[in-house]
């Protein structure tokens, strides 16, 4: 049933995957330099692929290796599905279909509806002591679903959450804070044998301080089209004497190599050859963050030169970053979860002039051809994040230590006016869409160069706190 899953989503779902992966059944035709191109595939997907391939010219449509099914899209392949919600939210949603192994010859009806009897099997599965969510923050009821002929997915169901935040200034009856809380919802249907292994949807319902939303941007990256064209918010971006570059990240693989080729660097965010921030680099240690200061504006190269363990990340963690420079104070520095970790003084420029200063909207000022402030890329498509980010920000300003610890998560308070040297904040919390919102006064809204995938279960803990 596994293997039946996991074949359905990666050729119905493609966009559930890298986009590596993308138009898989073509990748099986291929010469063996394409399998080496995605080697990062687990093996059983591959052993899947391989059957299907040959499947596929062993059988007619009608003569099927497996009998047809029904299950949920969101637990194909993890039953347990976190649902975090801000605590500053009062109302919310997650969505989900039903999905069939192939499509059907009829129109097939489904059911969707909370089982509140499967809440002690969880516990019991797993050691957990969950209650079922109080059906006073629920705002769902179940839904009957159709699954066209011909078709394998039904339409979109919307699981809603209400009154989180509960009535009044003192927020009588708001959902409890950091409590989990469990919803179990479950596809039946007299049409069509339902996929047991998948047909149920454990929700994770939470309600918490953390951040719980951000950007997957893998094989991704943001565009700031704005900053190219001369005027206002380019004059912001040049001129400057000082830069801080921060934000959020977790890197889900430190790869070396992609869909596009080889790949020494995860890139944060910067210009390439002027100021950029970002893991990695040709014959430098993989994981540790490095700042590159080899501009004009900066001209302190590379720190740390050589690989420093205190810089080291691991996938699979979310890190506060950040890196400042000062032309006055010719001091770069480079911080990690609001810690000084490395610092190089009597660096950069020796005197701050007009020809020197530090430059981020360079094709603004007539140079067609130079490099471009992005993030999530740089130099070219081969130097992606591959990871998640979350509410990143560059000032014209060095920010200090105890600025940067003290607001690693969110600014307090926030009004753009209260900040004028936040030259552009990017709280990536859309949760839907391309476009990315500048929060600052300046409105240097970022566009996304594909599809931005949107993880559910985002939930970053504050270590300041």
């Amino acid at each position: 049933m596994l293997l039946q899953t996991i074949l359905h989503k990666a050729l119905t779902s493609p966009k559930d995957f890298p986009r590596r992966f993308r138009g898989i059944p073509e990748f099986m035709s291929r010469t063996s330099s394409v399998r080496r191109k995605i080697a990062g595939i687990p093996a059983l997907i591959l052993t899947a692929l391989t059957i299907l391939s040959v499947s596929c010219n062993r059988f007619d449509p009608v003569d099927r290796v497996f009998p047809n099914s029904l299950y949920l899209n969101v637990s194909a392949l993890e039953e347990s599905v976190p649902a975090n919600f801000n605590n500053r939210v009062e109302s919310g949603s997650r969505k989900l279909s039903v999905v069939m192994a192939y499509p059907a010859e009829t129109d097939v009806t489904a059911n969707v509806a909370v089982d509140a009897g499967l809440v002690d099997s969880y516990n019991h599965r797993y050691g957990t002591d969950y209650s079922l969510l109080p059906s006073q923050y629920l705002d769902f009821s179940g839904q009957t679903v159709t699954i066209e002929a011909g078709k394998t997915t039904s339409e979109t169901v919307t699981i809603g959450f209400k009154g989180l935040l509960g009535e009044g200034e003192d927020q009588s009856g708001a959902l409890e804070i950091d409590r989990t809380w469990l919803l179990p919802v479950k596809v039946s249907s007299d049409d069509m044998a339902v996929m047991e292994s998948s047909a149920v949807a454990y929700y994770l319902v939470k309600r918490t301080n953390s951040i719980t939303v951000a950007a997957q941007l893998t094989d991704n990256w943001i565009n700031f089209p704005l900053l190219d064209e001369p005027g206002e918010l380019a004059d912001v971006y040049n001129n400057m004497t000082a830069i801080t570059y921060e934000a959020l990240i977790c890197i889900d693989k430190f790869d070396t190599k992609n869909s596009f080729g080889k790949c020494d660097i995860s890139t944060i965010m910067g210009v390439e050859d002027f100021l950029l921030l970002r893991i990695g680099d040709a014959n430098f240690e993989r994981q540790c963050l490095q700042f590159d200061g080899t501009g004009a504006g900066s001209q302190f190269g590379k720190i740390p030169l050589k690989p420093d363990p205190a810089t080291k990340l691991q996938p699979g963690q979310w890190y506060h970053v950040a890196c400042t420079y000062d032309q006055a104070a010719r001091t770069a520095r480079i911080y990690l979860n609001g810690e000084m970790i490395v610092e190089s003084r009597e660096v950069g420029v020796t005197a701050s002039t007009e020809e020197n200063r530090i430059t981020l909207a360079m094709r603004a000022l007539g140079l067609p051809e130079a490099r471009q402030f992005f993030i999530g890329k740089s130099y070219n498509d081969w130097r992606p994040l591959q990871g998640k980010i979350a509410e990143a920000r560059v000032w014209k300003v060095a920010r200090t230590q105890q600025e940067i610890w003290d607001n690693m998560y969110r600014l307090p308070d926030y009004e753009a006016e209260k900040y004028p040297d936040l030259i552009g904040y990017w709280k990536f919390d859309e949760g839907e869409g391309n476009e990315i919102h500048d929060s600052s006064m300046y409105d240097n809204h970022g566009e996304a160069q594909y599809d931005i995938v949107w993880p559910s279960g985002i939930e970053i803990h504050e270590i300041n706190k």
